[in-house]
């Protein structure tokens, strides 16, 4: 292993070529070294000052060595990177020769042959013939010294860095400027979904993720608030209860009770019980397992305080049922009486102020995607986790809200805006709940892919989009509020978009500002590279499928703006724990892919393209995720 003290400086002229492979290898290593480039003008001058009179040359504390391959093997060597055997050592050799050989086709003939004619005829032979003859032979190796994603053993060395010194050369392409295709407006941008990774209450990335945000200047930046972590995503978990207070918590959690809403005390405690206890507050009911102690520990507690905790344990109460899980659950009153809801901003409040921080100054989309599920009819209720960071893909239960009118649907969405935008709300029973935030953004989006979450058809889907603008009017008097529809994941699915987009089937007075869908790439094989060239030809499909969406749109709503804001790959057990770990070549293929997808698609006037990546559930991973999409992004904006 290289010593920290030694000082490596690389010359070699301001291009890749046969140095390539040595600062790569130097930047995997994260080896400090000077990166000294002459320009064609100034190399003549400093040519005497080099061993042999070439480049590239290595400095390696003050003495020059020459030799490209020499000196990519040393540095290797110091870093480990030749290989875990003598064998594998000689492999990497073999890699690296052969492409060398390549390479010392390539300059021979294009910078040493005078002769046109000649250099025309050789450039021929050597596209034609040379090169596919030398690749084919280099796969065979790489075929048999490596395991499908590194070119020798089953880590990275030098061959790898070696082998993209070649075939990362850049390609000639010749662009006229002159000639009109059509006019390009497709903004490329993001998604961030809330998840314990964006907390500052649980993540130690969390500000790096932010930071990476705010650096991308993104617009369009889509924010959802999604299901997966209720306590990440819904202000309201809990129905409205009247006079009854209740809680319901598993073992290891703790129930906190209040009455000083009306500066009153627990003056009663109607139902306790710690085992397998169900039933929503008013209803509860007392389980097969059940500790007898519970009411009394609870009375001992809680009654004549303003506030009490009590802890889920079996230390306080007794183990009822032994290797059965266990759950507390509590009712009470308070003197004088007080009515009760369940909001709770802890967790909502803190990543959606850091992603408008991030995005201050540009437009973005905002999409509180997920409904209490009280609010659908449901045979018995549902449990969601008292962990915040613990995962809960059932939680959209429900097909039809228990209010018909829809009215409970636009009035919770009324008061959750109220919150962000006016400053605060006031609840079910007249109670003032003050945030002081009055934050603007420019679209919201109404739900997410409902066709899954709570199998809405479009006709239902239509009615609870109108009756969440008009909860949002209602409480918040904002009519400026842009809003997007759909979010549709299905495909094909064109009665959909013939009938949200036809203004005749929606109330008077609600905006059809911009419509959204989504496209995923899948593949057979999480692991094995070559079956990530299967995402192409998939969305080779979709594509076709938004140009018959497109003409629907024109027709029935040609001034419905259009965002395809989830674009992206989802592996086989992306959401499985413990699934193998994905090649690093991935990243390659979906960053290709996007785009790809952003120039197939800017053809067809979409507004609006978002890059969403596969959701990981490692610190590691997302700190990676926010780097690569920084970069990704930066690189389409370029192209822009």
């Amino acid at each position: 292993m290289s010593s920290s003290t030694e000082e490596y400086k690389l010359y070699y002229f301001d291009a890749r070529g046969r140095a390539e492979a040595i600062r790569l290898i130097f930047v995997h290593a994260g080896q400090k070294f000077g990166d000294v480039r002459y320009s064609f003008e100034q190399w003549p001058k400093a040519k005497s000052e080099m061993p042999l009179g070439q480049l590239p040359v290595l400095e390696l504390n003050g003495k020059k060595f020459p030799q490209s391959l020499a000196i990519a093997r040393y540095v290797a060597r110091q870093f480990n990177l030749v290989g875990k055997n003598d064998l594998e050592a000689m492999q990497c050799d073999i890699v690296a020769d052969t492409m060398q050989e390549l390479n010392n086709d390539y300059y021979r003939i294009w910078f040493n042959t005078d002769d046109e004619k000649l250099k025309q005829a050789e450039q021929t032979k050597f596209k034609t013939k040379t090169v596919p003859e030398k690749l084919t032979g280099l796969e065979k190796l790489i075929n048999t010294y490596g395991n499908g994603v590194w070119a020798v053993g089953d880590n990275v060395t030098w061959a790898d860095f070696a082998h993209d010194q070649v075939n990362g050369d850049p390609i000639l392409i010749q662009i006229s400027w002159t000639i009109h295709d059509y006019n390009l407006h497709t903004i490329p941008t993001l998604q961030v979904v809330t998840n314990p990774l964006l907390s500052r209450q649980f993540s130690p990335v969390h500000k790096q993720i932010f930071a990476s945000l705010k650096q991308l200047n993104a617009e369009y930046a889509r924010y959802a608030v999604w299901f997966p972590y209720p306590k990440l995503a819904v202000a309201e978990l809990d129905p409205p209860s009247g006079l009854f207070q209740c809680g319901n918590v598993g073992e290891d959690f703790s129930i906190n009770l209040s009455c000083e809403q009306n500066g009153g005390v627990i003056n009663k405690v109607d139902f306790a019980s710690y085992g397998t206890s169900i039933g929503a507050c008013g209803q509860m009911q007392q389980g097969k397992c059940h500790a007898a102690n519970s009411s009394q520990i609870i009375q001992r507690v809680c009654i004549g305080q303003k506030r009490c905790s009590v802890p889920a344990t079996s230390d306080l109460f007794g183990d009822p049922c032994q290797g059965t899980t266990k759950r507390l659950l509590i009712q009470i009153q308070c003197d004088p009486p007080q009515n009760n809801t369940y909001y709770n901003f802890t967790y909502l409040d803190t990543m959606l102020q850091d992603f408008l921080d991030a995005t201050d100054g540009h437009s973005r989309i905002i999409s509180f995607c997920t409904q209490p599920n009280w609010l659908f009819k449901q045979d018995t209720p549902h449990i969601y986790p008292d962990n915040a960071t613990y995962t809960d893909w059932g939680y959209p239960v429900g097909t039809e809200l228990v209010d018909d009118t829809m009215q409970a649907l636009g009035d919770y969405y009324g008061r959750l805006f109220a919150w962000y935008t006016r400053g605060g709300f006031i609840d079910e029973y007249g109670r003032k709940h003050t945030s002081n935030y009055e934050y603007d953004w420019d679209y919201t989006e109404i739900f997410n892919e409902v066709e899954s979450e709570h199998r809405m058809n479009v006709e239902y889907y239509t009615r609870a989009y109108d009756a969440v603008i008009q909860g949002i009017r209602r409480y918040t008097n904002n009519y400026n509020m842009k809003y997007v529809g759909m979010a549709v994941g299905g495909h094909n699915e064109f009665d959909w978009y013939r009938y949200f987009l036809n203004p005749s089937n929606h109330a008077p007075d609600i905006p059809l500002d911009m419509i959204s869908y989504h496209f995923y790439a899948a593949a057979n094989s999480r692991t094995n590279p070559k079956d990530y060239e299967a995402f192409f030809s998939q969305l080779d499909s979709f594509t076709f499928e938004v140009e018959q969406i497109e003409e629907i749109r024109k027709i029935l709503s040609p001034e419905t703006r259009t965002t395809i804001d989830e674009l992206g790959v989802i592996l086989p057990d992306d959401n499985t724990p413990g699934a193998p770990q994905f090649p690093m070549i991935y990243w390659n293929a979906a960053a290709a892919l996007f785009a790809y997808a952003w120039a197939r698609i800017s053809r067809q006037g979409i507004d609006v393209v978002l890059l969403m990546n596969m959701a990981e559930n490692t610190h590691q991973i997302m700190n990676m995720i926010g780097i690569i999409q920084k970069y990704l992004m930066k690189l389409n904006q370029n192209i822009v």
